[in-house]
């Protein structure tokens, strides 16, 4: 089924909103990802972004993730990808040299590793493709972080995992201290206490960071807990920098076709970036890879300690 439409899908959330029928146009299929969001008033035309919900060095989203890109190359006319974590052009091209059957079981090994991505995995399979009939506009694929914001973002994440655990430790006292007033439900305080827990596991949407930034004034300050908040609110200050540098740096590598661009980041950075298209009036679809999501929070905080670790050695030097 071909891109193109006939009746107009409005955006998630407005009236006559219908993120099936997009799926259903779009012929990805259910069982490799969904599409959660859109902003795509007219099928005359494609969108001009698809974002792609990654998690980082999962093995199994990064062959969803490849799987898509793929997908968007035989079908939509993708031919530029942009990736978190990556600062530069991505040139694939020494797999060429490997043998075939070498080569899979190379690819294999490195995407179990998490040393190999869902796009340039896609990138390595279009590469095959292109190598046979050379296209006039070849596949890319390119980095869109900024050094010194990626390197802040990991030093204020090194931060929160230092101060977390006496953090935790005192919002349990300030939940014990809520507890023995008797204060009626719902009550601004609990929501506020609930909303700094899942912050200081770096688990707020940009909605819900909104939310708890409407009431910080409304969370208790202790000696522990206070520093804490103040690394997590400054975790997700850089991250939306990040996001907003993302999208500049996507625009200043607008192809010459009208073909959509593919942006792999993950779901803060896809909901935000979400967000700022919406307003800018630019048109998206969003795909989330269908994985179970009890699997992706210790393989997270387990590859950003991986990411910290290595940075910590000076990986990334410091800017002056």
């Amino acid at each position: 089924m071909g891109i193109l439409g006939t009746q107009p899908i409005l955006t998630e959330g407005g009236e006559g909103s219908n993120l099936a029928s997009i799926q259903e146009i779009l012929a990805v299929p259910d069982t490799v990802a969904r599409v959660t969001d859109a902003n795509w008033p007219s099928m005359q035309t494609p969108p001009d972004f698809f974002l792609i919900q990654d998690v980082h060095r999962h093995p199994h989203v990064q062959s969803l993730v490849a799987s898509l890109v793929v997908h968007g190359y035989d079908y939509w006319g993708v031919k530029k990808v942009f990736l978190e974590g990556a600062f530069t052009p991505l040139d694939m091209s020494v797999f060429h040299r490997v043998p075939n059957k070498t080569r899979s079981l190379l690819m294999q090994r490195l995407v179990n590793d998490g040393s190999l991505s869902g796009p340039e995995l896609a990138a390595i399979e279009i590469m095959e493709k292109e190598w046979r009939d050379p296209p006039v506009s070849p596949f890319q694929l390119f980095g869109m972080e900024d050094p010194k914001l990626y390197r802040q973002n990991v030093q204020a994440y090194q931060s929160v995992l230092a101060l977390r655990d006496r953090a935790l430790l005192d919002l349990i006292s300030v939940r014990r201290l809520q507890n023995s007033m008797h204060l009626p439900e719902p009550n601004l305080l609990n929501k506020q206490l609930d909303r700094v827990e899942a912050m200081l596991h770096l688990k707020l949407t940009p909605s819900e960071y909104e939310d708890y930034l409407q009431a910080k004034d409304a969370v208790p300050s202790t000696s522990a807990l206070t520093p804490a908040i103040q690394a997590a609110e400054e975790f997700y200050r850089v991250v939306q920098l990040r996001s907003q540098f993302f999208l500049r740096e996507v625009a200043r590598k607008v192809p010459a076709s009208t073909a959509p661009r593919i942006l792999v980041v993950g779901g803060f950075h896809t909901a935000a970036m979400a967000s700022f298209l919406r307003q800018e009036g630019r048109s998206f679809v969003v795909l989330t890879p269908l994985v179970d999501s009890t699997e992706t929070d210790p393989l997270y905080e387990k590859r950003m300690k991986e990411t910290s670790d290595i940075l910590a050695q000076a990986l990334i030097p410091a800017a002056h």
